[in-house]
């Protein structure tokens, strides 16, 4: 198992900040497999998150559709809004519902961003960080009554 090869792909997409626990990177670990170290992955758990980043770094070869970097930003937002909010729908079915309503375009589960442009994908973050934004306000306001 090699570690050095998740950071490598991670860093690839972006997903990785020096320094910190907080990244995509770890979120997505974490999402995957409820572990916030990853080197306290067992050898499943390495294949699933290698095979998550495997399949986020094949090249999108349309001209014009979603970037690399619009892709893991649009994955950050949906992790860190599954961290704010009890929802027990999977983030690619809760994406799948954001595409379809923000964009108003068919999306699958297994592949939400399919079909969404650099430009439909700057709308998706914009709403997206606003669904987060939302979340955290509901979250302070809870913690405060809680």
């Amino acid at each position: 198992m090699e570690v050095k090869k998740l950071y490598a792909k991670a860093a690839i997409l972006g997903m990785v900040e020096n320094g910190s626990h907080e990244d995509a990177f770890h979120q997505l670990v974490y999402g995957l497999t409820g572990k916030e170290s990853v080197k306290a992955l067992i050898e499943q758990e390495f294949q699933r998150v290698d095979e998550e980043l495997s399949k986020r770094l094949r090249p999108q070869s349309l001209p014009g559709m979603i970037t690399s970097a619009q892709r893991s930003q649009v994955w950050r937002l949906m992790y860190k809004l599954s961290e704010l909010s009890s929802s027990k729908v999977s983030k690619a079915e809760r994406l799948a519902g954001a595409v379809r309503s923000v964009l108003s375009i068919t999306a699958s589960v297994s592949d939400p961003l399919l079909w969404v442009s650099k430009s439909d994908a700057s709308k998706l973050i914009a709403r997206l960080e606003k669904y987060v934004e939302s979340a955290q306000r509901k979250q302070a306001k809870h913690d405060e009554s809680g």
